[in-house]
């Protein structure tokens, strides 16, 4: 059984989910898709939503509180910082009130949240304290080492790193984590439809399965025991482990 800790389901065409996933939406329209993709999967879709460092609608706070109360999201995100452009960058003071208001709702409802950064890891640290408080905070495309990876864990904080497509497209810090993490702490993603590799349009929810396979390499582990413990992470990170183990 594989689990995809993250990606966009109501933007992905024609896919009928086969696997456990968390899908995170940022607009009412985009959530109430997703919520009905979610209704009809039998439990294998858990839905997320949250205020996007790159689209930081504070309007929408609301109706994230109105989703937590009703608990209709597992997860609060994505939401965090993302600087990887002057532009991004100059809507710091956004990004940051927008991060604070997710952060305090999912520390609140006691639901994990998902973090999207780049190019701004400082700020992990700057709000760890207030970190340490959620029952679980996932990390979704983890951009940076596995050094960083344990100085976020040696803060108390219940992280989880999630690692996608950059594995297959070589990416040495992705793969440096996959190597030398505890497994216990890695989630697998495919953040479909986006975070393409060179050539293609869109990103395939099923293109999880090779996400797995190149784990296995990198590990040095064989597809049964990663599945396993992919599963046991997925579920320990958002709050739903049960009686399977």
């Amino acid at each position: 059984m594989f689990c995809d800790s993250h990606l966009h389901i109501a933007e992905c065409e024609d896919f009928v989910p086969a696997h456990f996933c968390c899908s995170c939406a940022h607009s009412k329209e985009e959530f109430f898709i997703q919520e009905e993709i979610a209704l009809k999967s039998g439990g294998k879709v858990l839905c997320a939503f949250g205020l996007h460092p790159q689209k930081t609608l504070l309007e929408n706070i609301d109706f994230l509180e109105s989703l937590l109360v009703q608990k209709r999201i597992l997860a609060v995100g994505e939401t965090g910082f993302d600087f990887f452009t002057p532009e991004l960058k100059s809507c710091e003071v956004q990004q940051k009130k927008a991060f604070e208001m997710c952060l305090e709702l999912a520390t609140e409802h006691k639901v994990s949240l998902v973090i999207h950064d780049r190019k701004a890891l400082d700020l992990v640290f700057f709000y760890s304290s207030a970190l340490k408080k959620c029952t679980s905070v996932v990390f979704h495309s983890f951009a940076f080492t596995a050094r960083d990876a344990v100085s976020i864990l040696n803060h108390g904080i219940n992280a989880y790193f999630s690692f996608g497509k950059p594995l297959m497209n070589g990416n040495k810090k992705s793969i440096g984590c996959v190597k030398e993490l505890p497994l216990e702490r890695i989630l697998l993603e495919t953040d479909a439809p986006y975070q393409t590799s060179k050539g293609e349009e869109k990103t395939s929810p099923l293109q999880i399965k090779q996400v797995y396979e190149k784990t296995c390499e990198i590990r040095g582990m064989n597809m049964e025991e990663l599945e396993n413990c992919v599963l046991k992470n997925f579920f320990n990170a958002f709050g739903i482990a049960g009686n399977i183990f």
